[in-house]
């Protein structure tokens, strides 16, 4: 009788305490870690994109595209992270990057990213820019 009114009087339980706390760390993991990835991806997406239609740009246009998009993902991408190596049949684009993870203001994580996009060139054309 007095466990009856011990689970009606809004206490929890030490099980549930612990699913909820597990539930929420999960959570705040996932708010940390899943949009650093997520722009990675989108960012090799453009990437790749870029490298595609290379022919029609300058390196330094290139680089200047590249870099505006990844401002668009909030990274923090400078030109002295990106490298364009123009060949006589294909073009390298590489970016390396770090994106700082605090936790809780006192816990830090380190994330290093490195896209690598290797493209054959299409005959050159008309370079727009």
């Amino acid at each position: 009788m007095n466990d009856n009114r011990a689970k009606g009087a809004g206490f929890i339980s030490i099980r549930a305490l612990f699913w909820l706390l597990f539930l929420a760390s999960c959570f705040y993991a996932a708010y940390k870690f899943i949009p650093p990835y997520a722009s990675f991806y989108m960012l090799k997406t453009e990437v790749e994109e870029e490298a595609k239609t290379s022919h029609m740009y300058t390196d330094a246009a290139l680089a200047n595209r590249i870099t505006t998009k990844a401002a668009v993902w909030s990274i923090p991408l400078g030109p002295d992270k990106l490298v364009i190596a123009r060949g006589t049949d294909q073009i390298t684009i590489t970016v390396d990057y770090t994106v700082d993870l605090d936790f809780f203001d006192r816990y830090h994580k380190e994330l290093v990213y490195h896209i690598e996009v290797r493209q054959p060139l299409k005959e050159r054309g008309r370079i727009l820019q």
